[in-house]
């Protein structure tokens, strides 16, 4: 799993463990997915609310 800072629009940033964080524009949902594929239901992001997300490792 990687390290994934994300940043909200209120300057709110947040370090997440993740196997990859992907952002859906289409549907206006956030994706964030253990190392196996597997949907991490523990994290809900607003993708509306998200400024960026950058990879730290």
């Amino acid at each position: 799993m990687k390290n994934f800072k994300v940043v909200f629009e209120s300057g709110v940033t947040e370090t997440i463990k993740a196997g990859k964080i992907e952002l859906n524009d289409v549907l206006d949902k956030v994706v964030v997915e253990d190392d196996q594929g597997n949907e991490m239901k523990e994290f809900y992001l607003n993708f509306e609310h998200i400024s960026a997300v950058i990879p730290q490792d």
